[in-house]
């Protein structure tokens, strides 16, 4: 793969960074220029000379592999916000907000966190459900665990197995599903 001209390279994201945490550029031939910017300070009006360009894998590095069985794990982050659906095949953690649907992958079992930062406006289908934060919509587990937390809000449907609430402002009709035993 060649370098391109408005490609930087790959030593200019590991610059070694200088007492204060930033990179230091003393160079004068032009090459692995770092802008600086104290914390806490805005950005300049002025452009970067490049920027930073996301490839697509060319195939010719092998795929991160996970270890079996090893679930995968998603997270929306305190300050992110996500608009759209998504299909879970492992842990989930919604700490920021999301406006959709969070749903269980077909033969998954899934856990959906929605911490004290977090806000779901939308339904979520998962076996185990724990809310701290925001929940506007159906929560659905099925046969399985709803635990609604002190901090929580919850509005809209709850649908379990088995329900745990501990003080949660809860205004939502709860609906429970029959669990089957086993050998029954």
């Amino acid at each position: 793969m060649e370098s391109q001209d408005n490609n930087p390279s790959p030593d200019q994201f590991n610059a070694p960074l200088g007492d204060n945490g930033f990179v230091n550029d003393n160079n004068t031939d032009g090459s692995n220029q770092a802008l600086e910017v104290d914390v806490g300070k805005p950005m300049p009006t002025t452009q970067a000379a490049h920027m930073p360009l996301l490839q697509a894998n060319s195939g010719s590095e092998a795929p991160v592999e996970l270890p079996e069985g090893s679930p995968l794990r998603s997270m929306v982050a305190e300050g992110m916000h996500f608009v759209g659906n998504a299909q879970l095949s492992g842990p989930c953690s919604v700490a920021g907000q999301v406006e959709g649907n969070l749903t269980q992958a077909t033969g998954a079992v899934v856990a959906v966190v929605v911490t004290e930062t977090g806000r779901v406006k939308g339904d979520i289908t998962a076996r185990k459900i724990s809310v701290m934060g925001h929940t506007d919509g159906i929560l659905d587990s099925g046969e399985g665990e709803v635990a609604l937390h002190d901090t929580a809000s919850v509005h809209g449907l709850v649908r379990y197995g088995r329900i745990q609430v501990n003080g949660a402002d809860l205004n939502a009709t709860l609906e429970r599903v029959n669990v089957k035993k086993p050998g029954v």
